[in-house]
C-alpha cells in the first residue's frame, strides 16, 4: 500500500483534461516559450533543455 501525501487528496479539484498544458490566449505560447524555452514534441513547456 502507498501513502498518500497531503496533495494527493486535491487531484480532484486539478485540471486533467488532455489539453490543459495547451496555451489558451493568443500571447501566451510566445510568453511560455521565453520563460521555459520551446515546447517538447508533446507542445509542453517543461523548462529543460536549451533556452
Amino acid at each position: 500500500m502507498t501513502a498518500i501525501g497531503p496533495q494527493a487528496v486535491h487531484m480532484d479539484k486539478v485540471n486533467v483534461h488532455p489539453d490543459a498544458h495547451r496555451s489558451t490566449e493568443p500571447d501566451e505560447e510566445q510568453v511560455l516559450r521565453e520563460l521555459y524555452g520551446p515546447a517538447d514534441a508533446d507542445g509542453v513547456f517543461r523548462g529543460e533543455g536549451e533556452q
